[in-house]
């Protein structure tokens, strides 16, 4: 059966790099092109040509180019000469790289989170690990929805099974704050921090049962490093606008974009107006 909805990552979207050179209108492109490759029968997978998908969304080819130019969008018109390949990892040990997309012809396009999330839940549906030994019965564990963070469902030891039986899990490949934890992290060098934060846990070997509260736990602790560094400043008012519609209204009304609408949420319109200002910052 498919699936009727996909999972969104606010903490991928907005400290991707190459998301980050988009323009609003692109990553709007980008939205609709995400549903098209969601709606395919080979997940994250387009057997289209640029034209074709051009018009499915509404939007110039030229705009499409963009995401590709950007890095965005993956593949091409005539060939996939150089083929997708993805490494797992699990804790500080990689595993065999696959090849999910071989070289083939044309055309063909692909978001490679899509497909790389797409095999991952196909391996943990069927309650495998890589290191284990494939040749077991599947444990017929309930399958993740696309992009989930959670660990596997099935344990490569006698320790790693403890440890799942607890609910705790190394931290996920794919971890990012949720809304909360953005919040909460809201003045400090948001990459830098979630780097040293994953890092950090992959070098020890950590389980948690809740990664999200253990993000919380870490930005409190640098917030404190923060203010008891050497000059360190309290923030200023206009350092937290972030923290209130109004600010976030204000910041939007000084940088010339258009106020929030009648079908925006607000912390969709929270989040296009801090990435504006990330690219007034950086600019």
């Amino acid at each position: 059966m498919k699936r009727p909805s996909f999972q969104f990552y606010p903490g991928d979207w907005q400290v991707n790099s190459n998301l980050r050179r988009c323009s609003h209108a692109e990553k709007g492109v980008w939205l609709d092109i995400l549903c098209l490759l969601h709606d395919q029968p080979e997940y994250g997978v387009l057997r289209w040509s640029l034209k074709e998908i051009a018009q499915a969304v509404g939007a110039t080819v030229a705009t499409v180019k963009a995401l590709i130019t950007k890095g965005v969008l993956k593949g091409d018109d005539k060939r996939l000469d150089e083929p997708y390949s993805y490494t797992p990892r699990s804790g500080r040990k990689d595993g065999e790289t696959i090849t999910l997309l071989d070289t083939q012809a044309g055309p063909i396009w692909y978001s490679s989170r899509m497909v790389k999330d797409e095999y991952v839940r196909t391996i943990r549906g069927e309650g495998t690990r890589f290191g284990d030994g494939n040749d077991a019965p599947p444990k017929h564990a309930p399958k993740p929805p696309f992009g989930d963070g959670s660990s596997s469902s099935s344990s490569s030891s006698s320790s790693s099974s403890s440890i799942l039986k607890k609910g705790k899990s190394e931290i996920p490949e794919n971890f990012n704050p949720d809304t909360g934890g953005l919040t909460a992290a809201a003045g400090l060098d948001l990459p830098a921090t979630l780097a040293a934060f994953r890092n950090h846990h992959i070098a020890k070997g950590s389980v948690m049962a809740d990664w999200q509260a253990a993000w919380l736990t870490w930005v409190a602790t640098a917030h404190k490093f923060a203010k008891a560094a050497p000059g360190g400043a309290p923030a200023r008012v206009s350092d937290v606008w972030h923290e209130s519609a109004p600010g976030v209204d204000r910041m939007a009304a000084e940088l010339g974009l258009a106020p929030i609408g009648p079908l925006e949420a607000r912390p969709v319109f929270r989040a296009r107006v801090m990435a504006a200002q990330r690219q007034a910052v950086e600019a």
